[in-house]
């Protein structure tokens, strides 16, 4: 049980709150059982099973761990009345790798998916913790340097795609 509380724990760290209860609150919204959900994602059940429980800490294909994030972004639109259901399953459906379709078909993709594509890859490297106080370290030599490990991170979403659109992005 430890193990479990431990990983839960580093899951809040690293994604801002355990992965369970954003997959359960994915599900709810978009009235999926877990095995369309594990479908959805383009990962095992069982696989599903252990990263909700904090059996498993993260997802580790990273395809995967973009059809995540755009799933909690279109529940956040459902959840405002800007997208339905519908129109959610159909984008997380068509979400890939680097803003590409499953079906291979290229899409723009939106500086705020740029910036939590950026992020997946700096939280898959090290905890929000560990980026902060790298930053610190930094700050004084490599201000920008410092920037982005703050800002990707450990900042919030809405953080990074201002810091990205700001660069050029």
């Amino acid at each position: 049980m430890a193990d479990v509380e431990a990983n839960r724990a580093a899951q809040r760290e690293l994604y801002g709150e355990p992965l369970g209860d954003v997959l359960d609150r994915c599900r709810a919204v978009l009235g999926l059982n877990q095995s369309r959900l594990a479908v959805l994602l383009g990962i095992s059940a069982p696989m599903l099973s252990q990263v909700m429980s904090a059996r498993r800490i993260k997802i580790g294909n990273p395809s995967a761990v973009r059809r995540l994030q755009v799933m909690v972004e279109c529940v956040a639109s459902v959840e405002t009345g800007q997208m339905t259901i519908d129109q959610a399953l159909t984008e997380i459906t068509g979400a890939g790798a680097s803003g590409e379709a499953l079906t291979g078909t290229a899409r723009r993709t939106s500086p705020r998916e740029t910036a939590a594509a950026v992020q997946a890859v700096f939280r898959s490297v090290a905890s929000a913790t560990d980026h902060l106080a790298a930053a610190g370290l930094l700050e004084e030599q490599y201000p920008a340097v410092a920037d982005l490990l703050r800002t990707y991170g450990a900042g919030s979403l809405d953080d990074a795609a201002t810091h990205l659109s700001r660069s050029g992005g």
